[in-house]
């Protein structure tokens, strides 16, 4: 039986690397599988969710091509090549930026300037209502004071919920201490001041879930943990200890680093057991699946992204997905099974 297939991306600034690394060699191997070198993984895959990295991730593989609008405009292999040719410039400052923001003590580590730009470069003009799938991408609206989710089903039915992609893409990736906030303006006009989503939803996997229940995919209204096919990705497993001996004399300037990333992988890892469960309850137990690599020699940190970190970063999804050749390929295959329900 067919399932809806939803995928979920965490997170993680240039630790993107890893999931689009990965969904590049799934999609590969869906090529390969089904010998057709025009296909795409958006082809079999129902709804994206991303916050942050993930969310640039999931909006560059749903913008269309302007030749056909009807399919995708970027390879995965050329969503990922983003971080490759940008990443640099991306987390880079000047020193004058360096002096006025005092080291990023007063201001933003890095000006959004050439995420802007590159943002632009692969968006363009395009709108959220024109993405090819259904689609959710998470930001944090600071004056309002709630979550901020820019919804494809919203979009297409009213321009007040419709935004400029690559407004969406910065919004949900500017994440407080590393970019200024992001003042974005809807089609209708109205102006929302955004951070990071990660901020509450560094997993966007159960915001993924509960914006499917109330879809139709196909012939399936409202779909249950039974009727899904989940795929979680993370951006690699951050375990690096906090000496108690260090953490107790900490005081503001010393906890900013370390909460933040407790805050990503903490959301992260109590998503996915809260999924764990509800898809077992559901009898449908390996209908949720998470991958979560090792970072092996990549740095931990958001915001590295030397050559050698991101090599190491794209060697640690290589490695992952030789070291799991089961899970990969059962993975393809019910992705092929489940291929994407036409409208």
């Amino acid at each position: 039986m067919k399932q809806v297939t939803i995928l979920s991306i965490d997170g993680g600034g240039i630790r993107g690397i890893i999931p689009g690394t990965i969904l590049q060699l799934i999609e590969e191997k869906i090529q390969e599988k089904t010998q057709n070198p025009q296909t795409r993984l958006v082809d079999f895959i129902d709804f994206v969710a991303g916050t942050s990295t993930g969310g640039i991730l999931g909006c560059a593989m749903l913008v269309p091509d302007p030749i056909d609008p009807t399919r995708p405009r970027y390879k995965m292999e050329e969503v990922v090549n983003l971080y490759h040719e940008n990443g640099a410039s991306i987390f880079s400052k000047s020193l004058g930026h360096k002096l006025k923001s005092v080291f990023g003590l007063r201001d933003e580590k890095y000006p959004n300037t050439n995420l802007k730009n590159a943002l632009q470069k692969y968006f363009g003009s395009v709108y959220l209502s024109e993405l090819l799938k259904p689609s959710l991408f998470t930001a944090y609206d600071i004056e309002s004071r709630k979550a901020k989710f820019f919804k494809h089903g919203y979009a297409c039915n009213d321009e007040t919920y419709d935004f400029y992609v690559k407004d969406v893409a910065l919004a949900t990736a500017s994440a407080p201490t590393y970019f200024e906030v992001a003042l974005v303006q809807s089609r209708f006009g109205s102006k929302y001041p955004l951070i990071d989503g990660g901020v509450f939803a560094n997993n966007p996997a159960m915001c993924a879930y509960a914006e499917a229940r109330k879809c139709t995919f196909g012939n399936i209204s409202n779909p249950t943990s039974k009727d899904m096919l989940l795929l979680s990705l993370g951006t690699g497993n951050v375990k690096e200890e906090i000496s108690y001996n260090k953490a107790k004399n900490y005081g503001l300037a010393q906890w900013i680093k370390p909460l933040i990333d407790i805050m990503m992988s903490g959301n992260s890892e109590t998503v996915s057991h809260q999924l764990e469960w509800l898809f077992d309850a559901g009898n449908n137990r390996d209908g949720f699946i998470r991958i979560e690599p090792e970072l092996h020699q990549a740095k931990p940190t958001m915001d590295d992204a030397s050559k050698s970190n991101m090599n190491a970063l794209r060697d640690a999804a290589i490695k992952y997905v030789k070291d799991n050749p089961e899970k990969i390929n059962n993975l393809v295959d019910k992705l092929i099974a489940n291929q994407t329900y036409e409208d």
